[in-house]
């Protein structure tokens, strides 16, 4: 039997119909297959690039501890290790850490002691499942003036109140003190600040880590670790702070007698009080005497001078009483008290300018005195004072003549390093709104002569170090998948 046209046209639209919607059916599953795929393939890739991320920063994280447990084991030997080629603190195979390992090495500079310091660099490369990051860092003994700013008390002799950071003071460089750090305003710290005050060597167990603010009045100061106490306190660490950590015990007394036999072996060795002056002016045409130290006898009839040519002596200058200086210093020098130093006028270093030691100065000064170095109250420091040394004051304090008397003297620029038993005053001053007033003395000017990081004056490093390394440099060294 025959359907009607009719019936037989529906039927073939019809079969068309399915054929078309199936046809499109297929594609939309083959394209949502597809898409499915590449979400899959996507995802995939994605989880597979996270963990590749992961293990790398894992690899870093463990390289970064070797570098630190390779420097705390150079810091618990006796005497810096004199090997002069590659050694393995921990032997050459790779110590497991954190789902990974990695192994270390430490090398010693070809030229150790080197001109002033012991300096190694420590290889360390962390792996966790094959992927690999490897670091070095160059680290040198450090000494006392590896710090701008180094206290063992943060007062006076005798004891009393703190002595304060305030609103006019800035610290161009790292600081250390074994005591507490007292703030009164906003002073402005752009080192690294480091106190012992509450740490693992403390005596006082009473002691917590903190900071000491004034809190806007003499009988109402604040202990905290916060690194503000705003509206009153308000500091700049430009670079934090740490609080408690371990002490680095004060150089002795002793260290005086080295220093002596120094001078007498080589340098030069003095009894009396003296004054000495940098490359002085020529007493025939006035031009400097650079490159000379000029001294003579201290008394109310001016002696002739003397003068030496600091490149035929070994660096140590000894006078067994209170020495005078002043002047313009070209070479390598550490001049020595058994009494006090006294500062006259301004200290500089020939290769400088008002910023301090200009890039490639090789001029380097260092001041011990086994009493106070004191910067003089006379017409010469009377605006400003300038001085460029390394300042050790052994058995008391760098500070100020007069400090709470008279009408202000301008700054205090120090370039180099301050290190004293107790804090000495510079000055005194008051609070007008937001601005610190100097009344008398000197508002504080300190920055750090960084060349101390890896150069440092005559015998510094043989009786100043501190029994921990500074690191130079650090840098990536290789990058594996």
């Amino acid at each position: 039997m025959r359907l009607p046209i009719r019936l037989q046209k529906a039927l073939v639209a019809a079969t068309n119909d399915e054929g078309s919607t199936l046809v499109i059916v297929t594609m939309l599953t083959a394209v949502l297959l597809i898409l499915c795929l590449s979400i899959y393939q996507i995802s995939a890739q994605d989880a597979s690039l996270a963990h590749h991320r992961e293990c790398r920063s894992r690899a870093l994280y463990l390289a970064e501890s070797g570098l630190s447990t390779a420097k705390a084991w150079l810091e618990a030997q006796e005497i810096p290790p004199d090997s002069l080629t590659t050694f393995h603190p921990f032997g050459p195979a790779p110590d497991t850490l954190g789902g990974g390992t990695y192994t270390v090495s430490i090398e010693p500079d070809a030229l150790n002691p080197g001109s002033s310091r012991w300096i190694y660099t420590i290889a360390s490369s962390g792996d966790v499942e094959g992927h690999q990051r490897a670091l070095e860092a160059d680290v040198a003994t450090g000494t006392y003036a590896s710090f701008v700013y180094y206290t063992n008390r943060e007062h006076m002799p005798g004891g009393g109140n703190p002595l304060w950071f305030g609103s006019a003071d800035l610290i161009d460089g790292p600081l250390f003190t074994n005591d507490q750090v007292s703030i009164w305003g906003d002073p402005t710290f752009l080192g690294a600040i480091q106190s012992a005050y509450g740490g693992p060597d403390d005596p006082a167990h009473s002691h917590d880590p903190m900071f000491l603010y004034y809190n806007g009045s003499a009988s109402d100061h604040l202990e905290s670790a916060a690194p503000h106490n705003a509206p009153h306190d308000n500091p700049t660490f430009a670079e934090g702070y740490e609080l408690g950590v371990t002490e680095i015990p004060f150089p002795s007394h002793s260290v005086l007698h080295d220093l002596r036999d120094l001078a007498g072996d080589g340098g030069i060795s003095l009894n009396g009080n003296y004054e000495c002056v940098l490359g002085r002016p020529d007493e025939v045409d006035g031009s400097p005497m650079y490159g000379y130290l000029s001294y003579r006898k201290d008394s109310t009839q001016p002696k002739p001078w003397n003068d030496v040519d600091l490149s035929t002596i070994n660096g140590v200058v000894y006078v067994n009483g209170t020495l005078q200086v002043s002047g313009v210093l070209d070479g390598e020098v550490t001049l020595v008290s058994g009494g006090h130093i006294e500062i006259v006028d301004d200290i500089v270093y020939r290769d400088s300018d008002e910023s301090g030691p200009r890039e490639g100065c090789d001029d380097i000064l260092g001041l011990i005195s086994g009493a106070d170095i004191n910067v003089v109250n006379n017409d010469a420091n009377g605006d400003d004072c300038v001085i460029h040394a390394a300042m050790i004051a052994i058995n008391n304090t760098f500070r100020v003549e007069n400090w709470n008397t008279g009408t202000p003297r301008g700054s205090l620029s120090v370039h180099g390093s301050i290190v004293q038993d107790f804090r000495g005053p510079v000055g005194t001053g008051y609070w007008d709104g937001d601005e610190m007033i100097i009344l008398t003395g000197y508002s504080k000017n300190y920055h750090y002569d960084q060349r101390l990081q890896e150069m440092a004056p005559p015998s510094f490093i043989e009786l100043f170090h501190t029994g921990r390394y500074v690191q130079l440099r650090w840098r990536e060294v290789a990058s594996c998948p």
